[in-house]
């Protein structure tokens, strides 16, 4: 099972969108690798010295290099940045051969359970590791735990979400922006639908996509795809279909993909309303391009607290240097200061309780006029429901999706998308049970 999941990951990756942000392509000199280290966990900073080899499908792991450096003076840091629809292709058969092979590397949320299941990071709860993750969110160390409880990746990010909302809209249609009173006019799906026949009869769309909405569907769901080998098709999602038709039909959103420049450009728009996005859109879709719509926009919850994304990173079990790792994973994932300083320069929401909760008493975001975002993360996060995540998600969803779209463009009638669907999981994965 464990080579066809592979297969079909290493085909998902040439085909799925970045998810946020990425980096350009990069790669460091190579380095003799350090000799291996006994006393991982133990070393004092002035103790250790090496070079640690990292692979990451992002550039963000290297903006924690210069404070890692200041405590490990002695320790290199080469960090390989490999874009991740070419992630997987290039990491298995490394690891596989054990040539050349990084110290830690990354998981994004779309294959990380794979990869947490795969038996090449080592088991972070235990010695010499031992770590501690009571100031983790639970979510986040939940989905680095492998089906036997080992604790096998940690991130540095969490990635919950919001409805992103215009205040003057809301005002004009709604008779309020407060985003209490908003989030209670959006408290299920039929809910958020009736506000957008409101905002349609002033020439508004409610979205800028419905697709946007499947980050929050996901946590709206009883159960994982995927259980004891067999699909599940949760009620949830086949509503959600019926939901997304409804929105096309009707005119409730801009009609475009995410990503597209008209969705884009909805954030500087006068007839949009609302992005439904997880941290990361607000960090690198809402914040970075209001100019004109500067403080009016707003975060509130809608039918359901979420979460979607997020980067984690482990330790390879066959690593020569893995007191360096640790230390590294450590600084990155667990040490607060850190996270604090990363967070309040980059903008992105962090892992660990206490540094959120320091970054929730500052002041808030110009233009969420006012609203401080990460105190809005903190109280969803504390609400967040368990992890749903399997090693099928990234193809599922894309097939998924796929069939929701030909359902909502009237290209196949419900049934016939739903049989598309599971089609397509049984050609991905056929030792599955689709009844």
């Amino acid at each position: 099972m464990k080579k066809k999941l592979l297969a079909t990951l290493l085909t998902l990756a040439m085909v799925l969108p970045l998810a946020a942000c990425g980096g350009t392509p990069s790669a460091s000199p190579s380095a003799s690798p350090a000799e291996p280290t006994d006393s991982v966990g133990t070393d004092e900073p002035a103790g250790l010295s090496g070079t640690l080899e990292v692979w990451s499908s992002g550039e963000e792991l290297g903006r924690f290099v210069e404070g890692f450096n200041k405590l490990y003076p002695d320790v290199t840091v080469n960090i390989t940045v490999v874009p991740n629809a070419d992630f997987i292709a290039k990491l298995t058969p490394t690891l596989a051969s054990g040539q050349g092979a990084p110290d830690i590397f990354t998981g994004e949320s779309d294959y990380v359970k794979y990869l947490v299941n795969s038996g090449y990071w080592d088991d972070l709860s235990q010695a010499p590791y031992n770590a501690d993750t009571s100031d983790v969110w639970g979510y986040v160390a939940s989905v680095g735990t492998d089906g036997n409880g080992a604790l096998r990746a940690l991130s540095w990010q969490a990635s919950p979400g919001s409805i992103m909302y215009r205040r003057d809209m809301a005002k004009e249609v709604l008779g309020t922006d407060d985003p209490a009173e908003v989030a209670a006019m959006l408290g299920s799906n039929d809910a958020m639908l009736d506000v957008a026949s409101k905002l349609k009869d002033k020439g508004i769309k409610m979205f800028a996509s419905w697709q946007d909405i499947m980050n929050m569907q996901f946590s709206n769901r009883a159960h994982p795809w995927v259980v004891d080998d067999k699909l599940v098709i949760d009620e949830s999602m086949l509503s959600f279909m019926d939901m997304a038709k409804t929105i096309t039909e009707k005119g409730y959103d801009l009609g475009v993909d995410p990503w597209a420049p008209e969705w884009s450009a909805a954030v500087e728009s006068s007839d949009t309303f609302c992005y439904v996005l997880p941290s990361w859109g607000y960090q690198f879709v809402v914040k970075p391009a209001a100019d004109t719509t500067k403080g009016q926009w707003a975060m509130c919850q809608g039918p359901v607290p979420y979460v979607k994304g997020g980067t984690w990173l482990g330790i390879y079990k066959d690593s020569p240097n893995k007191a360096l790792a640790w230390a590294f994973l450590e600084y990155c994932c667990l040490n607060s200061e850190a996270q604090q300083t990363y967070a309040a320069e980059y903008g992105e929401y962090v892992s660990l309780k206490s540094a959120d909760e320091a970054l929730a008493a500052g002041a808030g975001e110009e233009v969420l006029g006012g609203q401080n975002p990460f105190a809005f993360y903190n109280e969803q996060m504390a609400k967040i429901p368990g992890d749903l995540m399997t090693a099928y998600d990234g193809t599922i969803n894309t097939v998924f999706l796929s069939a929701a779209k030909a359902y909502a463009t009237g290209v196949l009638n419900k049934d016939e998308a739903v049989q598309q669907f599971k089609a397509d999981v049984a050609n991905a994965y056929p030792e599955l049970t689709i009844d």
